[in-house]
């Protein structure tokens, strides 16, 4: 009888730890969508059609505090830091041509990304869902375009984040606010 004792201790032991919740480094990721990353009353920006700026709140609000889990959030790559085709640092943004070629999203719909390898890019403005820890935080980050340096103020960041090219999104602020909506992803 008590040869079999350190077997049952450690299936015991094995029993009693399966019992204990997960951390959150392990447990699945939430998908959330652009909409969470703004109070309720904040209407989602409209994606303006020239360099006019948009009169409005500014969207410094922000409606996400909570990092005890991981989050999943699709959309578009704007590289601020890359070396040909790999990118080390970029902004996560709700729709294609946001900041470079249109005025920038609001700072609470601006997400910088560190991923945790380099991000092989194949064209601008990729479609990725990003995998991490959504901290909140205005700050700010520069960027060079071919007219000069751009500084955004952006809400969130994620470091040593997961990245995976996205195939299909049901968010409906990224698929609405893509002025290449039409454009298969």
């Amino acid at each position: 009888m008590t040869k079999h004792r350190p077997f049952r201790l450690i299936f015991a032991a094995l029993a009693f730890g399966s019992a204990w919740p997960i951390s959150g480094a392990f447990a699945a990721a939430q998908p959330i969508f652009w909409s969470a990353l703004r109070p309720a009353d904040q209407a989602k920006a409209i994606v303006p059609l020239s360099e006019t700026t948009v009169s409005g709140p500014l969207g410094e609000t922000l409606a996400w505090h909570d990092e005890a889990l991981p989050v999943e959030l699709t959309g578009f790559v704007l590289p601020i830091d890359r070396d040909g085709d790999l990118v080390y640092d970029f902004m996560l943004v709700p729709w294609a041509g946001a900041c470079s070629h249109m005025p920038s999203p609001p700072p609470n719909q601006l997400v910088r990304v560190v991923p945790q390898e380099p991000l092989h890019l194949a064209r601008m403005y990729e479609t990725v869902t990003v995998t991490g820890t959504l901290r909140p935080g205005l700050d700010q980050a520069q960027f060079f375009m071919i007219d000069g340096v751009r500084v955004l103020t952006y809400g969130y960041s994620m470091s040593h984040a997961k990245v995976a090219k996205a195939t299909a999104t049901v968010d409906p602020d990224l698929l609405s606010l893509s002025p290449f909506g039409f454009l298969p992803r």
